[in-house]
């Protein structure tokens, strides 16, 4: 049970994570920019908490919080660089 909530709170925050960074405006992810609605930021922000509320009852709360963090940080700095790197992919495809 430790197991699978341990792995269920990381997976949502990583998703929550990248769907946050989809619905910014100045994101390279996706070819067509931003997600064009006005709410993007709901789906990602509700995995981010689901994670968050994973993780509270495996670890003590500090801790929680601390990983939750750090996990967060992680993603939202690998982003960039996978945004950069399939824009520019692209970039080379098309000429």
């Amino acid at each position: 049970m430790n197991l699978w909530l341990g792995l269920a709170g990381t997976l949502a925050g990583t998703i929550g994570g990248l769907l946050l960074y989809v619905a910014s405006p100045q994101q390279q992810l996706r070819a067509a920019g931003p997600w064009p609605t006005r709410h993007a930021w709901w789906p990602g922000t509700l995995l981010v908490l689901l994670s968050l509320l994973a993780l509270w009852p495996l670890l003590a709360p500090l801790e929680a919080i601390a990983s939750w963090s750090v996990l967060l940080m992680l993603v939202w700095s690998l982003a960039p660089f996978l945004g950069a790197w399939r824009a520019r992919v692209r970039a080379g495809r098309s000429a």
